[in-house]
C-alpha cells in the first residue's frame, strides 16, 4: 500500500450493517469519490464474537482485502466502546454505574466500565485476536482504540480505585486533610474508605470533584494504554485513539502510550473558525501528523437532522486539519445507516446507495489532495515561536467552581483569546503545560488557574529567566494542585516575579471597569478585575475608575533575560491584539500574512519548496498581499500582488 500516500481522504464504513455482496458497488462509489482509506469496525464487536471464545473475521478479511485490492487503505479500530449482549447478560458488573447506583442497560455505547477487570479481559482477547488477523496486514495504515472514550463510572470497583489512589498520593488522611482543607463544614475523613465518588445531588468540595475528575481521566488513558501495549506487540503502523473536542480526558497523559493523534469534530459555519483552535493543540502532541477522523460532509443529526451547510463548507472543513498540519481527513460517514441510531447524521452516500448531493464537492476536495500532495507532503507548516497554553487541570477546576459568572474555560479561550490572535494572523501552538518551552520566545497563559501542573512552575521561571516572554493571566496562578487558594497572596508566584501587589481583587459581574493604556488608548476590561500595586514592575495599562482607579492593569517586569506580563483583567479583542503585536514585534514575531481576518493563512516550508495554505471560514470574501510570486497548486494558477480570495475558497500556494 505505498503508493497511498497522503493527504488521506476517507470516511467510516460499516460493512457489518450491510450484505457482504454490496461491498464491491460501495467500492465503486468510494473511488468515484476519491477516497483512499476507510476507518472499519469500531462497532462490530458482536460480528467479530458472537459468542464466548467463538469468533469469526472472514467477512473482515473480506472487506479489507477487497479494499486493498482497489487500493484504499483502512485504518483498523477496535470494538470496545460496544460490547455485546452476551458480554453484558453474562457479565453484568462490567456495566457503568451511575452516581444513583444504577446500572448502565445494553443497547448503546459507552456502557462499560473501563476499570472492570472482567471487562479488561475481555477487550484483552477481543484486541489480541484481532491484532494476530489483521496485525500485518499491508493495507492497515492505522489502529484507531475504542472510540472517543469519556465519561464517569461510580461502581464499587471504580470508587475502590479512586480511594486507593488518594491513598498513594498522600499517605495518610491528615496529609489529605489539610491538603484540602476538609475543615470546612466538618468535611474530614478518618479513612480513605470514606471517600465519597461525587454525587450530581450533592455540593462537593472542589478538591474532591477535581481528583475524581482526575483519576477518572486516567481510567480512560490506562483502559486505552492497556489496549496500545497489546497491539504494539505486533503492529508496526501508528496506534491511536479518536478523541472529542473536551477536557474530560487528559490528551498529554493519554498520549504518551499512542503514536499518532486522531481527532473528532463537528464544528458548524457560524463556529469553524474553533476547529482551528483544535488543530493548533492536537499538532503539537506528537511529532507525526495527526488524523482528523470524524467530521460531518453536509449536516449533522442523531434521531433529527440538524445544521444544513451550505457549498464549499464541506471543501473548507475537509482542507483545515491538512492546512494546519495533518495527513488526513475523514468523514462520519461513508453510507447513512439504514437503521438504529442516528439515522438522520449526513454522509457521502444514503442508505439507498445514492450519492448526496455533496458528492461532487468531496470529488473536487479529493482532486484537491492529489494536485498538492507532494507539496503538502514535503513542506510541512513553519514552526511557531509563538505559544498559548491550553491547561486541562485548570478547565476541570474552572468546571467545579466557575469563579466569576459568564466564565466558561473553553468558551473564553476561543472567543475571547484565539480567535482575536487567529484575526491578526499570529500563528501559535495551542500547548500543554508538560510541553517543551525551549522551542518558543513568547508564551502566553490565560485562565491558567494553576502553575502546579506537570512541573510548569518551575519550566516557565526557567524559560523566562533564559530571555522568553511570558503573557500570564488575567485568573492565573490562583489555585494550588488541589483547587484550593493560596494563603500567602492571591498568587502562588506571580507578586514576587512580576514585581506586584495585587491590592484588590472585583469580579466583572454585572459592570465592567475602564483603563488607559500608556499610549493613551482607553478601553474597558473584561471578566475578572485584580488591581496592582507596582513594586518593581512598570504600568503598561492603569484603571481609571472605581475603587481600583490608579492601579495597574497591566504590568510589565524583567526577569533574568527575560520578561513577565501580568494581566490583570482580560483585554478586548483590539487591545489584545495590539499588546501581543507589539510584545511579539520586540522578539521577532510578526504576523503571518497582511491579509483580512477571515482567512486563516498557514506558511509551509521544507525540502518541497515554500509557500502557504489559505482558506477562507466565513463564506465571505477576503483579500491577502502576497510576499512573492507563487503558484495555486489546485487551479495551476499563477498569483502575486494582492489578490482576492472568494468565499469559502482554498489555495494550496508554492512559490515560483
Amino acid at each position: 500500500m505505498n503508493k497511498i500516500k497522503p493527504p488521506y481522504l476517507g470516511a467510516a464504513y460499516y460493512p457489518e450493517d450491510w450484505p457482504l455482496e454490496q461491498i464491491d458497488a460501495d467500492i465503486a462509489l468510494m473511488k468515484a469519490a476519491g477516497m483512499n482509506v476507510m476507518r472499519i469496525a469500531e462497532f462490530a464487536w458482536s460480528r467479530m464474537q458472537p459468542a464466548e471464545g467463538r469468533y469469526d473475521f472472514d467477512w473482515l478479511h473480506l472487506v479489507v482485502d477487497k479494499l486493498a485490492k482497489a487500493d484504499i487503505a483502512v485504518i483498523m479500530c477496535t470494538p470496545t466502546c460496544t460490547p455485546p449482549v452476551w458480554l453484558s447478560e453474562k457479565y453484568p458488573e462490567i456495566l457503568i454505574q451511575s452516581d444513583d447506583g444504577r446500572r448502565a442497560q445494553h443497547g448503546a455505547r459507552r456502557h462499560a466500565c473501563p476499570n472492570s477487570p472482567v471487562y479488561r479481559e475481555h477487550c484483552a482477547h477481543i484486541v489480541s485476536r484481532m491484532a494476530e488477523e489483521f496485525g500485518e496486514h499491508p493495507a492497515i495504515i492505522g489502529w484507531q482504540i475504542d472510540n472517543e472514550v469519556s465519561g464517569f463510572c461510580h461502581c464499587p470497583v471504580c470508587v475502590a480505585m479512586f480511594q486507593e489512589s488518594m491513598k498513594r498520593k498522600f499517605g495518610t488522611t491528615e496529609k489529605l486533610n489539610a491538603a484540602w482543607g476538609t475543615d470546612l463544614w466538618s468535611q474530614t475523613y478518618q479513612s480513605f474508605s470514606q471517600l465519597p465518588a461525587p454525587s450530581s445531588k450533592t455540593w462537593h468540595h472542589p478538591s474532591l470533584l477535581t481528583a475524581w475528575s482526575e483519576f477518572s481521566s486516567d481510567s480512560y488513558c490506562e483502559f486505552v494504554k492497556h489496549q496500545a501495549d497489546i497491539l504494539h506487540r505486533t503492529v508496526k503502523v501508528p496506534v491511536g485513539t479518536d478523541m472529542m473536542p473536551y477536557s474530560g480526558i487528559d490528551y498529554g497523559v493519554m498520549h504518551q502510550a499512542l503514536d499518532i493523534v486522531q481527532f473528532n469534530h463537528y464544528n458548524n459555519a457560524d463556529n469553524l473558525w474553533q476547529a482551528a483552535l483544535w488543530f493548533d493543540f492536537v499538532r503539537p502532541i506528537k511529532a507525526r501528523p495527526f488524523w482528523n477522523t470524524e467530521t460531518q460532509t453536509c449536516w449533522n443529526g442523531s434521531v433529527s437532522a440538524n445544521g444544513y451547510k451550505e457549498p464549499g463548507f464541506c471543501r473548507v472543513n475537509s482542507w483545515l486539519p491538512i492546512a494546519l498540519g495533518g495527513e488526513a481527513n475523514l468523514y462520519w460517514l461513508w453510507r447513512q445507516h439504514w437503521s438504529g441510531q442516528e439515522l438522520m447524521h449526513g454522509a457521502v452516500v444514503a442508505a439507498a446507495g445514492r450519492p448526496l448531493h455533496i458528492f461532487n464537492e468531496v470529488q473536487e476536495i479529493s482532486a484537491g489532495f492529489r494536485a498538492a500532495a507532494d507539496f503538502l507532503n514535503d513542506a510541512p507548516p513553519v514552526p511557531t515561536p509563538l505559544a498559548l497554553v491550553f491547561s486541562q487541570r485548570s478547565a476541570r477546576m474552572s468546571a467545579h467552581q466557575p469563579m466569576v459568572n459568564g466564565f466558561n474555560y473553553h468558551g473564553m479561550m476561543m472567543d475571547k483569546v484565539y480567535h482575536p490572535l487567529l484575526q491578526a494572523h499570529l500563528r501559535l501552538d495551542a500547548i500543554l503545560p508538560m510541553a517543551e518551552l525551549s522551542k518558543y520566545k513568547m508564551i502566553f497563559s490565560p485562565f491558567l488557574l494553576t502553575l502546579d501542573e506537570s512541573g510548569f512552575r518551575e519550566n516557565i521561571k526557567s524559560w523566562i529567566e533564559a530571555g522568553g516572554t511570558w503573557i500570564v493571566g488575567p485568573l492565573s496562578d490562583i489555585r494550588n494542585e488541589h483547587a484550593a487558594k493560596f494563603t500567602h497572596a492571591p498568587y502562588g508566584s506571580l507578586e514576587e516575579w512580576g514585581g506586584v501587589y495585587c491590592k484588590y481583587e472585583i469580579p466583572g459581574d454585572p459592570r465592567d471597569f475602564k483603563l488607559r493604556w500608556n499610549d493613551g488608548r482607553e478601553s474597558e476590561g473584561a471578566l475578572w478585575y485584580d488591581g496592582l500595586e507596582l513594586r518593581g514592575a512598570e504600568a503598561l495599562a492603569t484603571y481609571t475608575e472605581g475603587p481600583l482607579a490608579g492601579l495597574a492593569a497591566v504590568a510589565r517586569k524583567k526577569l533574568g533575560k527575560g520578561q513577565i506580563i501580568i494581566l490583570g483583567t482580560m483585554p478586548r479583542a483590539q487591545e489584545l491584539q495590539a499588546l501581543l503585536l507589539s510584545l511579539g514585534k520586540e522578539v521577532g514575531i510578526l504576523p503571518v500574512a497582511d491579509a483580512s481576518e477571515n482567512l486563516l493563512v498557514v506558511p509551509r516550508r521544507g525540502p518541497a519548496g515554500a509557500g502557504m495554505v489559505i482558506v477562507e471560514l466565513e463564506n465571505r470574501p477576503g483579500k491577502i498581499i502576497l510576499p512573492a510570486k507563487m503558484k495555486d497548486l489546485i487551479t495551476d494558477k499563477a498569483l502575486s500582488g494582492k489578490i482576492a480570495v472568494p468565499p469559502y475558497a482554498v489555495m494550496v500556494l508554492k512559490e515560483i
